[in-house]
């Protein structure tokens, strides 16, 4: 008996198949590209969540009408994605109980406490704020922070550094425990990019750096596409990638001259695909891959969920609870974490 020929429609999806398979085989080696040199194929890396539930509705749509030899191209290359770029998406979390041993830490950009009014609301200080008391976590990272007095929440330790009067937004660092060392590492004379504090806790020191990267400058609610436009956005992105990369080199570089175990909280402002996750996690544990559930959304791009804020911690350290909190407070989702200590 012979066997179907595919339609003229079938020959152009299978077509755009291999176009998008092929696209996702090369975004297997973005995470190895530097972005000071190769920072055009940078931009696939946004595409990457894209591209793999794409080629997902490839295999399916091609076992549903029978066409099994066509299956083949996307369900090899996914097979591959398991082996070389975190997952989309995560069926099942081991969350485990905290004890009195463990410690707990949220990160949140909170973009000023919607001080431009981008969601319409009055109160979003004091429900943000009503968040993390509720959330109640030993140790808060906020981004884009901006010191005022509708914002208040109780924590014995602050370190909150402002550079000038002129400072847009900042890094702030809320803890239970006793810091007995902070600083920055600064981006320009006008921001802070990243900061750290050491705290102690049950006699051990831990070093606590809450990040924000450079951002990509990318407004979701607003049309980039047009020829004119999309030159602008690319360049634009190309120099972003390019800054995250230098502010990345700082980091790195002042985390080796750190004598205790690290914890990374922050907004990278780039996926779990890029050169930038890969250089910023190197061997540190993520929080969500050890302990999450589900697409761990913490931007919304055009209704896409994105993860672009993590939690890293020491190798030596276990992550036993990750949390996404989809609370539309901000243009991010607050995400927390449970170590055990």
């Amino acid at each position: 008996m012979a066997k179907p020929k595919l339609s003229l429609i079938n020959r152009i999806l299978f077509l755009l198949n291999n176009v998008f398979a092929i696209a996702l085989l090369i975004s297997f080696l973005i995470p190895k590209l530097l972005p000071e040199k190769y920072g055009i194929f940078a931009l696939l890396s946004l595409l990457t969540p894209a591209l793999i539930i794409i080629n997902f509705i490839f295999v399916i749509y091609w076992i549903l009408i029978g066409f099994k030899k066509q299956v083949i191209v996307s369900f090899l290359v996914l097979l591959l994605s398991l082996l070389f770029i975190p997952p989309v998406y995560k069926f099942y979390n081991n969350n485990d109980n905290g004890d009195s041993s463990s410690l707990s830490i949220m990160t949140y950009n909170v973009r000023k406490f919607n001080m431009y009014k981008w969601i319409d609301d009055n109160a979003i200080h004091s429900k943000i704020s009503d968040l993390i008391v509720k959330e109640n976590p030993d140790i808060v990272a906020l981004q884009e922070f901006k010191n005022t007095k509708n914002f208040k929440i109780v924590y014995p330790y602050t370190y909150n550094p402002l550079v000038s009067r002129k400072t847009r937004s900042s890094l702030a660092i809320y803890s239970k425990y006793p810091i007995i060392n902070k600083g920055v590492i600064k981006y320009n004379k006008y921001y802070i990019r990243i900061m750290f504090a050491d705290i102690v806790k049950n006699d051990d020191t831990l070093r606590i750096y809450n990040f924000h990267l450079e951002s990509l400058g990318v407004i979701p609610d607003e049309d980039f596409f047009g020829h004119k436009d999309s030159e602008k956005l690319i360049k634009r992105l190309r120099n972003s990638f390019k800054n995250q990369q230098q502010q990345i080199g700082t980091l790195n570089a002042h985390i080796e001259g750190c004598k205790y175990r690290v914890i990374l909280a922050g907004d990278l402002n780039n996926t779990a695909y890029s050169w930038a996750y890969k250089n910023v996690k190197n061997d540190f544990k993520d929080s969500f891959l050890e302990a999450g559930k589900g697409f761990g959304k913490t931007y919304e791009f055009k209704k896409f969920p994105l993860r672009i804020d993590y939690i890293f911690a020491d190798k030596s350290m276990k992550f036993i609870s990750h949390k996404n909190l989809n609370q539309k407070l901000s243009d991010h989702y607050p995400i927390s974490a449970t170590l055990e200590f």
